[in-house]
């Protein structure tokens, strides 16, 4: 890679990096890190997960307790609040990630990257 190039790309890495959406994720993921009540619920799900998979051979009865455990257990965790705010953090920055892509694929190429929404498109498929 040509120093052109390599200079372009950390300006640009420093403009995502300072852009709110990066900055909101990288909060978002410190909370959801500290996050004991939910590292706890994560842990206990996975220890669920682990268990459920491994009875197979186990008395129906004993499954369905560790399944009922486990979907509990998922909708703490999809519903805790410092999940919720990662995740929307999480989904705000990839949008943006995804558009620096494009205009970049679109600098190179002259086209845009199929967006999968083919009333605005000419047919890439």
């Amino acid at each position: 890679m040509n120093d052109s190039i390599m200079k372009a790309a950390h300006i640009l890495g420093d403009l995502i990096k300072n852009d709110p959406a990066c900055t909101k994720l990288n909060a978002a993921l410190e909370d959801y890190q500290r996050s004991e009540e939910l590292m706890g619920l994560i842990g206990e799900y996975n220890v669920q997960q682990e268990l459920l998979m491994s009875s197979a051979d186990s008395d129906e009865s004993v499954r369905e307790k560790i399944s009922t455990r486990t979907d509990e257990l998922y909708d703490k965790i999809t519903t805790h609040p410092v999940y919720t705010a990662y995740m929307t953090a999480k989904h705000d920055f990839d949008h943006l990630y995804t558009e620096v892509m494009g205009e970049i694929e679109f600098a190179i190429t002259g086209e845009r990257p199929c967006a999968h929404d083919c009333s605005s498109c000419g047919g890439c498929h």
